[in-house]
């Protein structure tokens, strides 16, 4: 069995239609250390994506410049914030992300923000992938900028450091002609804890129930942005690195349209053992046994 065969499902039906449409809308706040001035970034997106690139640049507010951007037949806005992300916005620096303490603390100190949003392009699973796609290379384009510290990925909650995007925008730059790749760590956040409500899970001899507080689990945040189920690990046996790997893997299927899991569908990760989807309360949840 190759490697790949293993995400495969073992049932072979016609793919039913997705959960709900995408989100629309597609957003990131990219923290700096300072606002980099308009005309200069204007200027270097023109060099880098071309010259009719830049659509406009209003200056009207001095102070809040922003620009209109189109990139790859797509309109971006991009708004320059010279003042510290606000703490009363959302808890964005007690998020699960994609960075180091000291990377942490760094953008915690962030004197200025960029608003990065595509209005209304996301419409299907397919239009919603290509707006992630050219959002990355935009947003990981601006990350190379003076003074960036990194970004966080609205609907995912994510927060991811200059590093850490820089490294996954490099990738995507040598996959770009590649439409089995996607850079779901960009996009997907990784989760652990404990279930806080008790769990009801169908199974063919009945639904089992587990109690709160039993259940140690590991999953996905923001599949739903892509009109996707949530994927969730119950008491995952893998360690934590290999859980990541399967979750990311498993994204990618469903967001490039490669396979779709659903309700009482099998997988199998090792052999001896089978891995059964349940749908329960807007999630699908892995269940693993012999």
């Amino acid at each position: 069995m190759r490697f790949f065969d293993r995400f495969k499902k073992k049932k072979e039906e016609p793919a039913p239609s997705y959960p709900s449409p995408p989100e629309a809308d597609t957003m990131a706040i990219l923290l700096f250390a300072a606002p980099p001035p308009a005309d200069a970034l204007a200027e270097s997106i023109r060099k880098r994506f071309g010259a009719d690139a830049v659509r406009s640049l209003d200056n009207s507010h001095p102070k809040v410049p922003a620009l209109l951007l189109d990139v790859e037949g797509l309109e971006f806005w991009c708004s320059v914030l010279p003042m510290p992300y606000p703490a009363k916005s959302g808890d964005l620096f007690v998020s699960s992300g994609c960075c180091s303490e000291t990377e942490l603390a760094e953008m915690q100190r962030n004197q200025a923000f960029l608003v990065l949003a595509q209005k209304g392009g996301g419409q299907t699973l397919d239009a919603k992938r290509q707006v992630c796609r050219v959002f990355s290379r935009l947003a990981g384009f601006l990350m190379e900028q003076e003074g960036a510290l990194g970004v966080y990925a609205n609907s995912a909650e994510l927060l991811i450091s200059r590093s850490f995007y820089l490294k996954h925008a490099a990738i995507l730059e040598e996959n770009r002609n590649d439409p089995a790749y996607f850079p779901a760590p960009l996009w997907v956040s990784i989760r652990q804890g404990r279930k806080g409500n008790a769990a009801v899970i169908p199974g063919a001899d009945g639904p089992t129930a587990i109690s709160a507080g039993d259940i140690f689990m590991t999953g996905t945040w923001g599949l739903r942005q892509f009109g996707l189920l949530e994927l969730w690990f119950l008491s995952p046996s893998a360690e934590f690195a290999e859980i990541c790997q399967r979750l990311y893997l498993l994204s990618v299927f469903q967001i490039t349209g490669r396979d779709l899991y659903k309700n009482t569908d099998t997988i199998q990760f090792t052999p001896g053992k089978t891995s059964t989807f349940k749908e329960l309360q807007g999630a699908l949840f892995i269940v693993e046994s012999d």
